[in-house]
């Protein structure tokens, strides 16, 4: 009679004796446990020599709770692949971050938790654990790479992030949707802590961008910046340069080389060449840029049409008078004007007449000169 070899099944029952041929037809693993007759404790399979050829290699088995854990695996990963950088942004906006460290923060415990399967002997569980994590990896390294590789997302400042595409640069809101469309060359927020619109450039123009992504100033200026101390906008085309105010309105088109404050007044003082002109704080045309306008006398300016400078002097032309408001309270049309301070009065001349004038403007009376 043959060797009788015994082995565990897999309710761990002892089974045998059986004869080699019938320990064959059992199928085998190579962790099968083993025993035969003059072997002092059980074995696996593996370690008995004669046992080699029939070793039975199991095919994998999937239970019905795996399977359905790897088709909700699938539908899920889809599903953080699509909603992924989404849900990346809206994190990132909470705690003004850049949209792809979240990513990374749960690709690291992501990591962690199957490095714990497979190290603290719970390696059972290491299929289940893959299985469940792998949709937030996958996720991950998809934010990760189209915020940090694909595109160059900057950190979250009040809810919306620039981003550079190759397309163009641009703003998503914390929903990662775009509020501003990626065309635009560099787009620059006016503050770091708390902007209230973005400086643009396209094509090497300049304008400016609400931070909904409404255009207060077309890019199409050399050069934009703020004017004196208010919140309007000094823009520059060329040697030309005019104004805007903070919503978009034209104060001052660009069409003078020179924009001041006149005096000490709230005007606009505008210049092109020896012209001079003045507008108002909203936009309104005080003055025709059409005159010199000279030193001003107790309120009063003088100003010139037709004349020119030289050496700080005016000469030629014909004179009139302007007050503080920028109002013409004597017509232009004389050869000369004197302000008299003392009686309050202006004498304009007009060859043989000569006009009379208070310091309102209202018309007195004419004398002759001789």
């Amino acid at each position: 009679m043959g060797i009788s070899y015994y082995f565990m099944d897999k309710a761990n029952k002892q089974v045998g004796p059986l004869s080699l041929d019938e320990l064959k037809q059992r199928g085998i693993t190579r962790e099968t446990p083993v025993w035969r007759e003059g072997m002092p404790n059980w074995v696996q399979a593996k370690d008995i020599p004669e046992l080699q050829a029939y070793i039975v290699t199991p095919k994998p088995y999937i239970n019905e709770v795996q399977l359905i854990l790897i088709l909700c695996v699938i539908f899920a990963s889809i599903l953080f692949l699509l909603a992924g950088r989404f849900v990346s942004a809206f994190v990132a906006s909470w705690f003004d971050i850049y949209p792809y460290v979240p990513g990374i923060a749960i690709l690291i415990i992501g990591v962690l938790g199957i490095a714990f399967s497979l190290f603290y002997k719970k390696r059972k569980y290491l299929l289940n654990t893959t299985l469940v994590v792998l949709p937030f990896l996958l996720s991950s390294l998809f934010s990760i790479f189209y915020y940090g590789m694909l595109n160059h997302a900057y950190r979250f400042r009040h809810d919306r992030c620039i981003v550079e595409k190759r397309s163009g640069a641009g703003v998503m809101d914390k929903f990662g949707l775009e509020i501003i469309p990626y065309i635009y060359d560099n787009i620059v927020p006016n503050s770091y802590w708390s902007p209230a619109y973005y400086r643009a450039t396209y094509n090497n123009q300049e304008g400016i961008l609400a931070l909904n992504g409404t255009e207060i100033i077309p890019c199409i200026y050399d050069d934009i910046d703020t004017w004196l101390t208010t919140d309007n906008f000094m823009v520059k085309s060329g040697k030309l340069k005019g104004l805007y105010t903070p919503r978009g309105k034209v104060i001052v088109p660009c069409e003078y080389t020179k924009i001041s404050r006149w005096r000490e007044t709230s005007l606009i003082h505008v210049k092109i060449d020896d012209q001079e002109g003045l507008y108002s704080p909203e936009g309104q045309e005080i003055l025709p840029c059409q005159f010199i306008i000279c030193k001003e006398l107790n309120g009063i300016s003088l100003i010139n049409r037709g004349g020119f400078s030289k050496n700080g002097k005016v000469q030629n032309g014909i004179w009139g008078a302007i007050n503080k408001e920028g109002k013409i309270i004597v017509p232009c049309k004389y050869n000369d004007i004197t302000p008299y301070a003392g009686s309050e009065r202006i004498e304009a001349d007009g060859g043989y007449i000569k006009d009379i004038y208070d310091f309102n403007g209202n018309y007195l009376r004419s004398e002759y000169k001789w």
